[in-house]
């Protein structure tokens, strides 16, 4: 069994690798390195969480239950010889594959972002402990940089309260940077119930972020951002909450592909019943779900049962997404936005709990 992908998904199963093992499967995990975990990802940039306390290392965690891990990028995915080839020429056949590889943003979308190194995107999350890092030592020199969040939904909002945070924690009183959220559309955090969304978007401007309404944003050059209707916007770090998307190269395996590999309710791809696919880089065919990892970790215990069965022959179960979850943002300045459904709180209690449960994740698979 080759898992490829140390996501949320995957690290249950690289823990559980010993009860395979008793299914007579040999587990093996591929991934460049560390998992970064996306619940405190914020709070990192934000400077509440150091980049140790956001990461797990996945070799210690699969090891630890007897299984195998090669660190290493998949570059090509050969189905019919159920073979895997790697960026450093190595490869790897597979009797059953799992692909829990996560999401990413497109930096394409807007022009001139792609090879801008002050163009930040959400994903992956070692490139927000890369700006806060370049941040804090921008305000150690004296230096107040003007900053933009692309994208006004709950992650944008989410990642301009903490740049609010690191600005109230690291500046002087009287020396404050701009920071600007940017939403296309005329409503922050649309997902959001109606209230919530209003609350956010008032303790965002408590915050001193300034959120700009309408503003679709077509290029970035000469350290500023242009908007669709010409006006131009100074902007010396640009953070991208433009929205995830699915790894490209998954559309290239020869497999059903709608911004992420389609699999049915056993998570198996609809094509190849050879292949799984989790997490944010799969489509539940009959869903749509937004990219957040409480559906990576409540998909993890159905994939280690189905792995388990298709290598004894025996039936499978069933995934059904659950029609509400509890989300809660981190706002940076020791309070939460919890939503559930309709309801929702913003308050200490609600971070409290967000870290509570971040604690408890992260530590259930450290050695």
């Amino acid at each position: 069994m080759l898992l490829v992908g140390a996501g949320h998904a995957h690290l249950h199963v690289a823990a559980e690798a010993a009860a395979l093992r008793s299914a007579g499967v040999r587990t093996t995990l591929i991934d460049p390195g560390l998992f970064w975990y996306s619940g405190r990802a914020t709070g990192m940039l934000g400077g509440q969480f150091s980049a140790a306390d956001d990461q797990i290392d996945p070799r210690a965690v699969i090891e630890r239950a007897g299984g195998e891990f090669i660190a290493g990028r998949v570059e090509h995915i050969d189905r019919v010889a159920r073979r895997v080839y790697l960026a450093n020429g190595s490869t790897h056949d597979y009797d059953w594959l799992s692909i829990n590889v996560g999401s990413g943003v497109n930096t394409q979308a807007i022009e001139g972002c792609a090879d801008d190194p002050t163009c930040w995107p959400v994903k992956p999350i070692a490139r927000l402990e890369a700006l806060h890092q370049t941040l804090v030592e921008a305000f150690a020199a004296g230096q107040t940089p003007s900053l933009a969040v692309i994208g006004g939904g709950a992650t944008g909002c989410e990642i301009a309260a903490n740049l609010a945070g690191l600005a109230r924690r690291a500046c002087d009183a009287d020396r404050k940077p701009i920071i600007q959220l940017l939403q296309s559309g005329d409503t922050l955090a649309p997902a959001l119930p109606r209230g919530a969304r209003e609350r956010l978007g008032s303790h965002l401007t408590g915050l001193g972020v300034q959120v700009k309404y309408n503003a679709k944003v077509t290029g970035r050059e000469h350290g500023a951002l242009v908007l669709s209707d010409g006006e131009s916007l100074d902007a010396n770090h640009v953070v991208l909450a433009t929205g995830l998307t699915a790894p490209g190269w998954l559309g290239s395996l020869g497999l059903a592909f709608d911004d992420g590999l389609v699999v049915d309710k056993t998570l198996r791809s609809i094509d190849d019943d050879r292949v799984f696919a989790v997490g944010d880089c799969a489509r539940i065919q009959g869903h749509s779900l937004p990219r957040l990892g409480v559906f990576g970790v409540r998909q993890a215990p159905v994939l280690l049962a189905n792995l388990r069965a298709v290598a004894r022959g025996q039936p499978m179960q069933h995934y059904t997404p659950q029609s509400k979850w509890l989300s809660i943002l981190d706002l940076g300045d020791g309070t939460g936005l919890a939503t559930r459904g309709e309801r929702w709180w913003q308050g200490r209690a609600s971070a409290w709990l967000k870290h509570w449960l971040d604690r408890r994740f992260i530590e259930r698979y450290r050695v």
